[in-house]
């Protein structure tokens, strides 16, 4: 192994089993969790596959201020930047499921490499575009090809890592999501205003050829795939029919659900609560969404530790209970720190229900990884869509505090129901 890949895996590892332990004597189980890191970095495979990624997670995060300019630039409408976000909802709806399917048929590498491609592809074409329509099915066909990269990518990593590290290996992806968050739109924001808006799609272009250019030279076993069937509707039904036959299952598929209800919820009652509530100004909302983002950093990392004390389902449902209260408390904060401690509680529930959701649709059944993370994926795109919209219409009729508490009662209820149903499930 060359000597500066030694000694960066040996600096990851290192730092992750600190921020685990939080202290330098480490205990046993501290040790344990931070050895379930070094395995993960130390598969020369995935550490390709989740650098160049995370790459493509900023460029993702950085084109949404851009992609957001040109198109308030090109109308001076609101409203045509959220047509903008349904473009993107739209394909999550429509193909999540059909998706996931293809993947379980179809080889994951080149999905990957392919979407990557062509989603580098149509963002080169943006600054090309001349009317507003064409933008809007540019972000279309990204969205669309997307639905097919996220469950090949997520098939694709337990055959990388060792089971008892996937987890870890989840959290180092959600590591990722959460850095690019931060640090996306500031460097969108930066090229925009510095260079050109042009210059930040041409940027978002190149971060999609980096992760297809290096997924193309891995080695990547084909271990998970269905046998040939007579078309994709038995492929879909027979998805369907696992993932209702499995309580486990269901159980994800719950948690999960009800963590993007939050989500989309706050979306859009955030900016409400700073206005209405603390009475500050609207761009305080980004301190909220800033505590958010680092709770979540932590409780990314945290999450492989709490893995050996936990299975998937009791943390899924712990970490739903703790948005559900986090979402009831918030619209009651007195000051924005108590507002962010409340939104912080929100980010760490949602980050343990993700990765362990996720985990636990990798492992059940290898055959069914694509379909069933095509599944997830129609759930959470239809709850947050339909979650932004009735909470934007209820909101004008209805006090903030009885739309985010019934939110949350809903969301509690949902995390009682899957420990009442599943609490003896072993995974």
């Amino acid at each position: 192994m060359p000597v500066k890949r030694s000694f960066f895996i040996y600096f990851i590892d290192r730092t992750v089993g600190l921020f685990v332990e939080g202290r330098s004597l480490m205990s046993e189980k501290a040790i344990s969790a931070r050895t379930k890191f070094g395995l993960v970095l130390h598969s020369p495979t995935f550490v390709v596959l989740w650098l160049s990624e995370a790459l493509s997670l900023i460029g993702d995060r950085l084109i949404m201020v851009a992609l957001v300019t040109l198109v308030y630039d090109r109308t001076g409408s609101a409203s045509a930047v959220g047509l903008l976000m349904l473009c993107k909802a739209i394909p999550a709806l429509a193909l999540g499921s059909l998706a996931g399917a293809c993947v379980d048929r179809w080889n994951c590498k080149w999905i990957m490499v392919i979407a990557n491609l062509l989603q580098g592809l149509l963002v080169f074409c943006l600054p090309l575009s001349t009317g507003i329509v064409f933008i809007f099915v540019i972000y279309l066909a990204m969205s669309t090809v997307n639905q097919f990269f996220v469950p090949a990518r997520s098939a694709t990593i337990p055959d990388l890592v060792a089971q008892e590290a996937l987890l870890s290996a989840n959290s180092l992806f959600a590591i990722s999501f959460v850095i690019a968050m931060a640090i996306g739109p500031a460097i969108g924001t930066w090229i925009t205003e510095r260079v050109s808006l042009n210059a930040a799609f041409y940027t978002d272009a190149a971060t999609f050829l980096v992760p297809a250019l290096a997924v193309t030279f891995l080695v990547i076993p084909r271990q998970c795939r269905t046998a040939a069937k007579p078309g994709l509707r038995s492929d879909l039904r027979a998805g369907l029919v696992f993932a209702r036959s499995q309580p486990a299952v269901l159980a994800a598929l719950a948690t999960c659900s009800a963590a993007f209800l939050v989500i989309g919820t706050i979306s859009v009652t955030g900016v409400v609560i700073t206005r209405e509530i603390l009475n500050v100004d609207s761009s305080k909302f980004g301190v909220m969404m800033s505590a958010l983002g680092i709770v979540m950093l932590c409780g990314a990392v945290a999450t492989g530790w709490l893995g050996r004390r936990f299975t998937y389902v009791q943390l899924s449902v712990a970490g739903v209970v703790l948005m559900a209260l986090g979402m009831t408390a918030l619209p009651w904060s007195s000051s924005l720190v108590m507002a962010s401690s409340f939104t912080a509680a929100i980010g760490l529930g949602m980050i343990i229900v993700q990765v362990n959701g996720q985990t636990l649709l990798q492992t059940i059944a290898p055959a069914m990884r694509g379909r069933l993370m095509g599944i997830s994926q129609t759930l959470t795109g239809s709850v947050t869509f339909l979650a932004s919209a009735l909470v934007g219409l209820l909101g004008e009729h209805l006090n903030v505090i009885i739309v985010m508490g019934s939110v949350g009662m809903i969301t509690l209820a949902v995390a009682a129901t899957v420990a009442i149903l599943y609490h003896n499930t072993s995974m």
